[in-house]
């Protein structure tokens, strides 16, 4: 953040800053809004206000912020309708997320309504404001003032599609097209955005004016192909591919994306030998065939769910093949750990977790380094209960990656399985020490589960001192915040600290049952008897037809204490 800030003042902002000494001067020269008149510095004035100005770009450059910030707010004193001054007091609110930065750019900016960057930069703030009324018109007049430039267009584009003005948006679209040609991923919106209002024949026309575009990129044919498929239109999507496949018959993405034409109408073999042609081609490098092999796993999956299927249960899959075929891409690229880790994907995605497993460790064995793989790992041995390998697994994967989280999480929950809670409590402690301190939500998590523990063999104090610090690396942690009040509330605690707590839960939550109960049982032992029905009320009617034990009990005594029937 720091460098992107840098370069924009120096390539941006110190044009502005050398027109500032001039400007100051004179009165304004009408690039402001009527009315702001600035006042004339004789010359005294304006050598105090240049050294304390360039004084404080220099501090900010050095990431002397604090210092940069006092000398800058000195030069306002001195002319406090500077625009570059409060541009670049604007910057530094914005590193404090001090909401003044928003004031300090809208004066700059109707001081000196001409310069690009001050108005670019009211429009982010707007933005992350999620004031879009007004982000509009600012980015509408920096598109007046700057017609050959595409940037403000994009953004329009952006803030006319999330206030539904697909109109709107589709000619901001044409606009980009206009000054920076054409481009897919333009295409594509302008695609879909037509698609959404009915206009399939418009949108189908888009993607053929990219194809007059690039005639000779046979991409685009596979991808308005594909889109054609996708909507139904299948001899269309033939037509598409025949007229790639005579540009470039052999072109190996061309292959996966005609067998899915011809899964979709019922020649699997043929489909599944155009899948092997593209996967055994020697000259296509493996990242290619990774991509074209997890689309063919895409589509099978997608078949399968179609057809509520199992894999078993579906006669055009044939399991054996579909092993061959990673082995024998496996056998080409032998260095290749991408392979074994798709292949377990796959295996996992369709419930055959074991021999995910084994996949999963060929990948391991090949590149030791990748982390994410060690965490699959040890989440599928969980999953199977296999907890002796899981714990093999773990003691590997500390040697090599001692901060992974799923080493401690994995071995927590297999020791809670077991019921020792001391080698649980233990496991948390040594995450803690271990996990990297930026992961704070992880860490809030860990107190919050080991807090959990505490309190499971009676450490309530141990429990709570957990709670409270998980609160203090994340305080929306709302499993934490629920357990924390509903443990205070009914062993006696302050109810008043439990009440704050499950408000915030109930806020974020409001439909969820157990953490409306914990806010109704805190409204009972309060007395509020009435409050605590509302809520025990709504908590009975989203549980649906099988509300909790406890749930019923605890209507039952609000309803008793209210003196009423069941």
């Amino acid at each position: 953040m720091m460098k992107k800030l840098i370069i924009l003042l120096l390539f941006v902002g110190l044009p502005a800053f050398a027109f500032a000494r001039k400007k100051a001067k004179h009165v304004a020269d009408g690039q402001g809004e009527p009315g702001l008149q600035r006042v004339v510095l004789d010359a005294q004035q304006t050598f105090v206000f240049d050294s304390l100005y360039f004084e404080a770009l220099s501090k900010m450059l050095q990431d002397d912020h604090r210092e940069a910030f006092r000398l800058v707010s000195e030069a306002l004193d001195v002319d406090s309708l500077s625009a570059p001054a409060l541009f670049l007091r604007s910057k530094l609110y914005q590193m404090q997320n001090n909401p003044n930065s928003l004031r300090d750019a809208e004066l700059a900016v109707r001081l000196d309504t001409a310069n690009y960057w001050y108005g670019n930069t009211l429009g982010q703030l707007y933005l992350d404001r999620g004031r879009f009324d007004l982000a509009i018109p600012c980015y509408e007049r920096l598109q007046r003032q700057n017609p050959t430039k595409s940037d403000p267009s994009y953004t329009l584009a952006e803030l006319y599609l999330r206030t539904d003005s697909l109109n709107l948006c589709l000619q901001q679209l044409d606009r980009i097209e206009e000054l920076d040609g054409v481009n897919p991923n333009l295409t594509l919106q302008k695609f879909y955005i037509l698609k959404q209002q009915g206009k399939s024949q418009e949108a189908f026309e888009a993607y053929e004016k990219l194809i007059q575009r690039y005639p000779y990129d046979i991409s685009y044919r596979i991808q308005l192909g594909d889109l054609q498929m996708k909507n139904g239109l299948v001899q269309q999507a033939k037509q598409t591919y025949d007229n790639a496949a005579k540009i470039d018959p052999d072109n190996a993405y061309l292959w996966i994306s005609q067998s899915n034409y011809l899964s979709i109408i019922g020649n699997q073999a043929e489909a599944d030998t155009l899948v092997r042609r593209a996967l055994f081609n020697p000259n296509l490098d493996i990242d290619s065939k990774i991509k074209i092999l997890t689309e063919y796993l895409k589509t099978i999956l997608r078949k399968l769910d179609r057809e509520k299927k199992t894999v078993r249960e579906a006669s055009d899959v044939d399991m054996d093949n579909l092993d061959v075929l990673f082995q024998t891409v496996a056998a080409m690229h032998p260095t290749s750990a991408d392979v074994y880790k798709l292949h377990s994907s796959f295996l996992s995605a369709i419930d055959q977790d074991s021999s995910a497993l084994v996949q999963m460790r060929f990948a391991i064995d090949l590149k030791p380094s990748e982390a994410d793989s060690w965490s699959d790992a040890l989440q599928l041995a969980a999953k199977i209960e296999d907890f002796d390998q899981a714990f093999e697994l773990a003691d590997a994967a500390k040697r090599i990656h001692p901060s992974l989280p799923a080493i401690y999480l994995v071995t927590a929950y297999i020791y809670a399985r077991q019921e020792r809670p001391d080698s649980v409590i233990a496991t948390y402690e040594e995450a803690l020490q271990n996990i990297e301190a930026k992961e704070v939500n992880l860490r809030s998590s860990i107190y919050g589960y080991l807090g959990d523990t505490y309190h499971e063999v009676g450490q309530k104090e141990k429990a709570y001192s957990c709670y409270d610090e998980a609160l203090k690396f994340n305080d929306r942690n709302y499993t934490v915040l629920n357990n924390y009040a509903y443990f205070l509330c009914i062993e006696g605690g302050d109810l008043n600290k439990a009440e704050n707590m499950a408000a915030k839960v109930v806020q974020q939550y409001p439909d969820e049952p157990t953490y409306l109960d914990t806010y109704a049982w805190i409204y009972y032992l309060q007395g509020n008897y009435m409050l605590a029905k509302f809520y025990q009320q709504r908590a009975m009617d989203k549980s649906g037809d099988h509300p909790t034990e406890e749930l019923k009990q605890h209507y039952e005594a609000i309803l008793k204490a209210l003196e009423e029937n069941p």
